[in-house]
């Protein structure tokens, strides 16, 4: 097959005033009714995935991970004569995970949320529905509870199996503050962050109370109150609070505790930038007070983990550590169905790739097999289709999905690959709703980078976005209703539309320039380990990008690069399109960490992109009687050509004919034709 083109019969279809038939958009190839549009598959994957393999029956409903194991988290000491408390008492526990300025709560609650709650946002009342049925707090006998005397460090002394603590509470849902993975005492690791209540652990001696949340507190400035009832008088609804800690009572103004709960002292812990350049929150701090009286900064933290930990003011001590990466789950429980499902998938993989050049409707159509996890991580992907464009990716292009695109320059392409268009899509769970929602954002890529107004200096190109919750968004239209007009103070423009035609008529926007659909279903293709089911996958991600929008001068061919990446976009797996020379993923593109892009896909075997108009297609080297099939006497064929040391036989190409030649074949064989 050469060009993929519709010519004459839709040319005749249109005379006769009938719009030429098309593909449906709905990432599913139908051989049936899509054959003669899309033609034999251009591109099979070579590498098992490295980034999830989405098998049938994975299901994850009402499984929260391993609360019940984490051993690090927020640890503290309190004087019990600051609570007015001589350590006999029964003392009441709420609180939860919030936003910075304290006017967002989590779903990181001390009690029992209803299962799959998502996030509770600002103040309400716990005695209404849907939380009038369970409890938000928790009681303690401290009578009863461990007694010793724990090293503050944030880390559960004995683990969560050992006497110094009395366990007093074990999270039962999903966080909605993210899901740390990082793994470092931070959380400030490359690989995701988040904040988590995965148990209480109580203890005392004769002088202090040792509170411990196991857990993780994101670096990013996000806090866990808590509010204690020591049973004598306290608030019931919170109003407003004195000292340098008021906002955090200020920020739920409203709330209203579970019926017989009366707040007394609220201990909180955020963290700060230690620098005070206001960039980055990068030290643990604390707040302590009484709710009527005055709620005091008790200072920071040298920083995080063991070493850091240590004494604040007021006789209080702390010790921080995020290092756990197991605890709670970081999606709604029933939100992940049994696989296969059209919506979710466990993991992400790119099987085959077929293409469809409209030139008759002027659009551009892939599709490519495979499938997305719910987990944020990319595909992107970038077009060469005129000429210049970005062989090496620049650093002033258009402001697109938190500047993912600035952020990936200095990757280089393969010689003869210049990119002058991005896109990518993903998906995930709405922390919020509990959701699933998809996205895909669009960038022009000029050979100069952004394009600028040459008389007012400002930007004229726009990053465009589109998606939302599925149900909203079954497929991502790009039709609108965002598109900013430049009036000369903007430093960004953002659109809902296709970002090069956008440009040149700002004030009459096109729908649907871009789509996307996708079916999530494929639960055979690559797996783990092996890449032999990659020809065989109808399902997947589906593109239709106008010809004009996407920037197709008319004659050169159109090429496609592309990866799945983490939901950072900073560290590239092994599903890449033109396949890789070994399994392994491509890892992050700033390989030597030294804040620069160092990715050259010129030291890497073969070419990582796939002509779209003149593709070579893929061969079937096992097919050796040539009937495109096959079976046994492929089989039969090879056997007669290795007995007689034939070269057809030499399939791992030594020159020599044993064992070697003799896997390679039935690898071949087991992968199929395309």
């Amino acid at each position: 097959m050469n060009k993929q083109f519709a010519h004459s019969a839709g040319i005749i279809a249109m005379l006769a005033g009938a719009a030429a038939a098309q593909p449906t958009l709905d990432g599913k190839y139908d051989p049936g009714t899509e054959g003669s549009f899309y033609g034999d598959v251009i591109w099979v994957q070579n590498q098992p995935t490295a980034f999830g393999d989405n098998v049938a029956g994975l299901f994850t409903g009402g499984e929260f991970g391993d609360p019940e194991n984490v051993d690090t988290g927020i640890e503290i000491c309190i004087p019990l004569a600051s609570l007015g408390l001589s350590g006999n008492e029964t003392i009441r526990l709420a609180g939860w995970v919030n936003s910075g300025d304290r006017t967002f709560k989590s779903n990181q609650i001390i009690g029992d949320l209803p299962l799959d709650t998502g996030n509770l946002g600002g103040a309400q009342d716990f005695n209404d529905a849907p939380l009038d049925g369970t409890t938000q707090h928790i009681s303690i006998d401290l009578s009863g509870v461990a007694s010793g005397t724990p090293t503050v460090d944030g880390t559960l002394d004995g683990g969560v199996g050992g006497s110094s603590y009395t366990n007093a509470f074990i999270q039962g849902n999903y966080t909605g503050f993210g899901n740390e993975t990082d793994g470092t005492v931070d959380g400030d690791g490359p690989n995701g962050g988040g904040s988590e209540i995965d148990g209480i652990y109580i203890a005392k001696d004769g002088t202090n109370l040792y509170i411990f949340v196991a857990g993780n507190l994101e670096f990013n400035g996000n806090a866990i109150d808590m509010y204690i009832d020591t049973g004598a008088g306290g608030d019931s609804t919170l109003g407003s609070a004195a000292g340098d800690g008021g906002f955090i009572v200020d920020g739920q103004s409203g709330l209203v505790f579970d019926s017989g709960f009366d707040a007394d002292y609220v201990f909180s812990v955020d963290s700060f930038d230690d620098d005070a350049d206001g960039m980055t929150p990068n030290v643990p701090r604390a707040y302590f007070g009484g709710i009527n009286s005055s709620i005091d900064d008790l200072g920071a933290l040298a920083g995080w983990g063991a070493a850091n930990a240590g004494a604040l003011s007021g006789g209080i001590s702390m010790g921080v550590d995020n290092s756990n990466v197991d605890g709670v789950i970081g999606d709604p429980s029933q939100a992940s169905p049994v696989s296969p499902d059209v919506d979710w998938a466990y993991g992400s993989e790119l099987n085959n790739m077929r293409v469809f050049i409209d030139e008759t409707n002027n659009k551009l159509w892939v599709f490519l097999a495979g499938n997305m996890e719910g987990n944020y991580n990319k595909l992107v992907m970038f077009f060469d289709s005129q000429p210049g464009g970005q062989n090496v990716i620049l650093d002033n292009n258009v402001d697109i999905s938190f500047n993912a695109l600035n952020n990936m320059s200095g990757i280089t392409f393969d010689s003869g690959f210049e990119p002058d268009y991005w896109m990518d899509f993903n998906q995930g769970v709405d922390g919020g709703t509990g959701a699933l929602q998809r996205f895909a954002d669009a960038a022009t890529m000029r050979t100069e980078g952004a394009l600028i107004d040459p008389f007012f200096g400002v930007i004229v190109d726009y990053g465009s976005f589109d998606g939302g919750l599925i149900a909203d968004y079954p497929t991502i239209p790009f039709a609108g209703p965002r598109i900013d007009i430049q009036d000369g103070s903007l430093g960004s423009l953002f659109a809902n539309y296709g970002p090069r035609l956008s440009q040149l008529d700002p004030n009459n926007p096109i729908d649907g320039l871009v789509q996307f659909a996708i079916d999530n279903s494929n639960v055979e293709g690559v797996s783990d380990s092996s890449a032999a089911g990659a020809a065989s996958v109808n399902t997947g991600l589906e593109l239709c990008i106008d010809l004009d929008e996407l920037g197709w001068d008319g004659s050169q061919d159109i090429l496609m690069a592309g990866w799945i990446a983490n939901s950072g976009f900073d560290f590239l797996s092994n599903q890449v399109l033109g396949g890789l020379p070994s399994s392994d993923n491509i890892g992050p593109r700033d390989a030597d960490g030294d804040g620069e892009n160092d990715l050259d896909f010129n030291a890497i075997d073969g070419d990582q992109f796939v002509n779209l108009s003149n593709p070579v297609i893929p061969s079937c080297p096992a097919d050796l009687n040539g009937d495109g099939m096959l079976n046994f006497f492929d089989v039969s064929a090879f056997l007669s050509a290795y007995n007689a040391m034939d070269p057809i036989a030499d399939f791992s190409g030594d020159g020599m004919f044993n064992f070697f030649d003799v896997s390679a074949f039935l690898t071949a064989f087991n992968a199929g034709c395309p």
